[in-house]
């Protein structure tokens, strides 16, 4: 497993250890935000032609996208040991069952490296918190996700929600449960100004679902993107079902959200493993 740097344009800031520095071929490293809210980042692998989910049951997930890649798994770890938390949607969050958003989970071959970088940078815990979102409350909390004793795992849902949660579960809850505004469809800059607030968040790693994300991209509070291209196709589906990371969003010509290239990297397998800076719409 070995990660080739083609551009990189981000200062070195001897935050990597050196033998994850050796097989990510760069250091790595985040800035903090300057605003009351995480420095927010996404990562999605997505094929050739821009699709990051079959939408067939059982085959949804980014291991059917990325061809089970190495070198993309590994590069979700790394940003998950870089992550205080990891925030995902209802629908990914179903469609991974039995899946932890840790960096020793996704890659397990360095659990022992990983842990050793989140004490370099001073994490508060071993592994991310996870966040869900979920308006409507559609989160299964019997899952092995709600029984790790050294996992934090937070939902965040509308006030329908949360009555919907307790009707299922009862009470105590397994797991903290916030309420925000909304009916159905939760403000990203609440969701990012909560985790600042209540949950020292300073590094959020956003994983999907492309609806989700969209919102937050709608709204700027997203911060930097990796993206990781797999070489292959695979089409929009019959009636183009099968999203790209950005949803349903749909920008005006004056209104597109433009990003900046900060680095390139490829491997054995012809996979592009991209690094953008985003900007706001008006910028």
């Amino acid at each position: 497993m070995q990660v080739k740097t083609l551009y990189d344009r981000t200062p070195p800031e001897d935050t990597l250890p050196a033998e994850l520095q050796a097989l990510y071929d760069s250091d790595l490293a985040f800035p903090e935000t300057s605003e009351s809210r995480p420095f927010v980042i996404g990562n999605f692998v997505q094929t050739l032609d821009g699709i990051v989910s079959l939408k067939i049951p059982g085959l949804s997930g980014g291991d059917e996208i990325s061809g089970h890649n190495e070198e993309d798994t590994f590069i979700m770890g790394l940003l998950r040991s870089y992550a205080d938390a990891v925030l995902i949607g209802e629908e990914t969050f179903r469609v991974g069952q039995g899946h932890l958003w840790t960096a020793d989970f996704i890659y397990p071959k360095l659990k022992e490296e990983f842990q050793n970088l989140r004490r370099r940078l001073g994490k508060r815990s071993p592994h991310p918190a996870t966040v869900i979102v979920s308006g409507k409350g559609n989160v299964d909390l019997k899952g092995a996700l709600f029984k790790q004793d050294n996992l934090q795992a937070i939902v965040l849902t509308t006030k329908k929600g949360k009555e919907a949660i307790e009707q299922k579960h009862g009470t105590p809850l397994p797991c903290d449960v916030h309420v925000l505004p909304g009916e159905q469809v939760l403000d990203p800059s609440d969701v990012a100004a909560l985790m600042y607030d209540s949950y020292r968040v300073k590094l959020l790693l956003h994983e999907g679902g492309p609806m989700l994300f969209a919102s937050f991209l709608k709204e700027a509070v997203v911060d930097e993107l990796f993206l990781t291209i797999a070489p292959q196709i695979v089409g929009q589906g019959v009636s183009g079902e099968r999203p790209g990371f950005a949803g349903h969003l749909s920008f005006g010509p004056d209104q597109a959200l433009w990003t900046s290239l900060m680095s390139v990297k490829t491997s054995a397998t012809g996979h592009l493993f991209l690094r953008y800076g985003c900007k706001a719409p008006s910028e």
